[in-house]
């Protein structure tokens, strides 16, 4: 495959995740951008220059979006929403306004796309990782350090400060600033959400984003989609997280890592989460993460909680980066829908090394499917690809 067709499936499978049948109108706009970049092939061309692992069609989506927000660049404007606004209709009209746009000032947007990362901090992922810490900690009161990959402005550092809405059950603090509100779906149930204090936490990430600096933050804000309730979420937790300012260290997620562990306080076991992160590591890069978690693993507990999609990235995916078993059923849905990422828990101890599949979830926090049964959890380094989990009998992957 050609770099502007891998370009071109990215942005396919980006628009996929957006536009399911039980998508809500809001999500039009979304899909509807996604699918104009698969279409430019001017745009595919010249994004082609970029390296791989910077994702350009997320990147021109970003571009794209922070020429709007920036000049409310006319008539395009008209469909972005603004933070704290309402969702503005949709129609076919998009298209024409989005491609002339594109078409007219091309320039601006690969320059754009070569002078940042893309730097999606979705919010809404928390809840996942909450269920995720509280099913791997077993809803005990112990205390434990956590670092985050990938963390850019460090709202996932915030997790406890938040409060959920989970299948119409609430959890967390009443007077949260942030509320995340995340559907069940399945039959599985997960664990009642109880997050065990956090006595020290950090990030690590490549470029790390300055909420005191306005342009850093319009970036972000291009970099989240151009939905109502995700802007509203974003605006929201960067409140929380300019109020609490956790610690993020600049750097290679996985080369900083050690020095990271070693400052967490002692005592505690630690939870590493990556969300979206793991997925873009090359494969010496994960087995070289395995062996940090490992080596900190010597004198205590080292949970990493991942939520990510399957490898390689797009409708080829069977794998999982944590090298976890997954069921055929789940492999075969996702190439066949794609658009969801799979949580799981690899908890290095001594010696020890057992993992376990724990749900499949939206890309943005809005639903979960838990798949985890009570001691399911199984050595990593002789786990088979038989199947670990039965299929259940009523699933939801798209959307």
């Amino acid at each position: 495959m050609s770099d502007t067709e891998e370009i071109r499936a990215q942005a396919l499978e980006v628009a996929a995740g957006w536009s399911g049948p039980d998508a809500p109108d809001a999500w039009q706009l979304t899909a509807a951008l996604f699918r104009m970049i698969a279409e430019h092939e001017v745009l595919l061309g010249r994004l082609a220059d970029l390296p791989p692992d910077r994702l350009p069609a997320l990147l021109a989506g970003a571009a794209v979006s922070f020429l709007v927000q920036r000049d409310r660049a006319a008539p395009l404007a008209r469909y972005f929403p603004e933070p704290g606004g309402p969702q503005p209709p949709f129609d076919a009209g998009f298209y024409a306004a989005a491609e002339d746009l594109v078409s007219s000032r091309i320039d601006e947007i690969l320059a754009l796309c070569h002078a940042h990362r893309y730097q999606m901090n979705e919010v809404g992922r928390s809840t996942q990782i909450a269920l995720g810490i509280t099913a791997t900690t077993g809803g005990r009161g112990d205390p434990i350090g956590l670092a985050d990959l990938g963390t850019g402005a460090g709202l996932g550092l915030a997790l406890d400060r938040y409060r959920y809405r989970i299948g119409g059950q609430a959890h967390g603090p009443q007077d949260a600033q942030l509320t995340l509100t995340c559907e069940l779906r399945g039959v599985g149930r997960p664990p009642a959400l109880r997050l065990p204090p956090i006595a020290d936490r950090a990030g690590i990430d490549a470029s790390p984003v300055d909420l005191q600096d306005p342009l850093s933050r319009a970036w972000l804000q291009a970099c989240a989609p151009p939905e109502a309730s995700s802007l509203a979420r974003l605006s929201a937790a960067i409140g929380v997280a300019s109020q609490t300012q956790p610690a993020i260290i600049a750097g290679d997620a996985v080369g900083m890592l050690p020095s990271v562990l070693r400052s967490l306080a002692p005592g505690h076991s630690v939870v590493v989460v990556d969300a979206y992160t793991a997925v873009f590591l090359t494969a010496p890069e994960l087995s070289r993460l395995a062996d940090v978690l490992a080596s900190a693993a010597e004198k205590r507990p080292v949970t990493w909680l991942s939520l990510d999609p399957l490898v390689p990235l797009g409708r080829a995916g069977r794998d999982s980066v944590q090298g976890l078993p997954l069921p055929s059923w789940l492999i075969s849905d996702y190439q066949r829908h794609g658009v969801f990422a799979v949580l799981g828990a690899r908890t290095f101890h001594g010696t020890s090394d057992t993992g376990q599949l724990l749900a499949r979830a939206h890309p943005s926090g809005q639903w979960v499917e838990w798949l985890a049964s009570p001691g399911a959890e199984l050595s990593v380094r002789q786990a088979t690809a038989s199947e670990p989990a039965p299929r259940p009998r009523r699933q939801s992957a798209r959307g």
